[in-house]
């Protein structure tokens, strides 16, 4: 099974799950404007989703510290999507500009 294939299955079984447990998965923005995420620190659940926005006139990206996952690079005004797992939480950065820095925080349901 691909790696794309196998985190499309856990993402359908974590929204799945979270609907089990009386909670629908969510969708949360963040927007990137001035040279900063905002929210910088986003509480979420395991199934939510996370969209970054870049609203910056220059390409940013939203990359965890030790790997995991990376946006690539974010054109002005595109978007990128995350489905949130327990793993997924930490802080996260822009590798173009390293000041950038943002925290992910998952919460269990």
């Amino acid at each position: 099974m691909t790696t794309r294939r196998a985190a499309a299955l856990a993402a359908v079984v974590l929204v799945g799950a979270s609907a089990a447990c009386g909670r629908a998965a969510r969708s949360h923005t963040i927007e990137i404007r001035g040279f900063a995420y905002d929210p910088a620190r986003l509480e979420v659940a395991p199934g939510d989703t996370v969209v970054w926005i870049n609203r910056d006139a220059v390409p940013h990206t939203a990359t965890r510290e030790g790997g995991g996952w990376d946006s690539r690079s974010l054109a002005s005004q595109s978007e990128w999507r995350l489905v949130v797992t327990r793993d997924d939480g930490g802080p996260y950065f822009c590798t173009f500009h390293p000041t950038m820095r943002g925290t992910l925080v998952v919460r269990a349901r």
